[in-house]
């Protein structure tokens, strides 16, 4: 009698357990909506005006992209910028991160504070506080000159060097997040067991914590790359019309000159370098980490 009535029981709890992960995929449909009717259809809609001419469909806005010119040189820059721009996040960041990752819970949770109140300030506020920072009257200048060390203001602002500086102030707070992130996952218990072994804390941080870290840092740089690559405000106040990057051009093709097929096709480029880039530097990174043994966060 049991045995008849446990037969049912078991094969309604194992089907119940093979509709499971289809059951799941239920909870992924907001989400893929919101990609769907935010991401694809905008960069559909803009790849079509990208290949719109007077004559019908054409190529012609993507040949003066990416022909000798202008377009392709700045492209290039901003492809420069924004990689540069990311790896001095990574530097300047993991110090921060490791340090938050170490201390106390009751000093981390302080730190974090401070490291997340900038994101609190518009970026257009922040960057007009480095305008003011690095004019020829801010602050700089007038510690220099105060101290003696120059006699006349120097030129700081509408430089390639400012516009790093601004867009690392802007950028690092998301690069120390996501590193911190992936430094918590690490099993502190192995550096204590190459400490036993012999390894000093030098030799247990590079041979263990950082082959551990490494996955959070590139994760880190590539979101810091496809933020800066979009940047476009900072570029334009600290740079001036010398340092523009290419989502300075799209915003005037759009803007100024209603050039929508070329500004659309800049856009699709840009998009395309970045999916580039970042699957260069994901691909890469999966190779020498297979080759060298270590797996990233646990």
């Amino acid at each position: 009698m049991s045995d008849g009535v446990s037969m049912p029981r078991d094969g309604m709890v194992a089907s119940r357990r093979r509709r499971t992960p289809l059951s799941s995929l239920w909870l992924l449909a907001p989400a893929a909506l919101l990609f769907l009717l935010a991401f694809l259809v905008p960069v559909g809609e803009v790849a079509l005006w990208s290949l719109q001419g007077d004559a019908g469909l054409t190529a012609e806005h993507y040949r003066e992209a990416l022909g000798e010119g202008p377009y392709r040189t700045i492209l290039f820059g901003t492809v420069q910028l924004a990689a540069g721009v990311a790896f001095a996040c990574i530097l300047a960041g993991y110090p921060a991160a490791y340090c938050l990752a170490s201390c106390p819970p009751r000093r981390r949770t302080m730190l974090l504070l401070l490291i997340l109140t900038p994101l609190w300030v518009s970026v257009l506020v922040r960057t007009f506080g480095w305008i003011v920072v690095l004019g020829r009257e801010g602050l700089v200048n007038s510690m220099l000159i105060g101290a003696g060390l120059i006699d006349a203001p120097l030129q700081m602002l509408y430089s390639r060097g400012a516009v790093y500086i601004a867009m690392v102030q802007v950028l690092l707070p998301v690069a120390i997040l996501v590193m911190f992130s992936s430094m918590t996952t690490i099993n502190r218990s192995l550096l204590l067991a190459s400490r036993i072994l012999g390894a000093t804390p030098w030799r247990g941080f590079l041979h263990v914590f950082l082959p551990l870290s490494a996955g959070g840092a590139v994760n880190a740089w590539m979101l810091t790359f496809v933020l800066a690559l979009g940047f476009f405000i900072t570029p334009a106040l600290v740079g001036g019309p010398k340092e523009n990057m290419i989502a300075n051009i799209i915003a005037t093709q759009i803007t100024v000159t209603l050039d929508w097929g070329l500004g659309s096709a800049l856009g699709v480029v840009l998009l395309v370098a970045g999916f580039l880039m970042v699957g260069a530097v994901a691909l890469l990174f999966r190779r020498v980490t297979r080759l060298s043994g270590h797996g990233g966060t646990r």
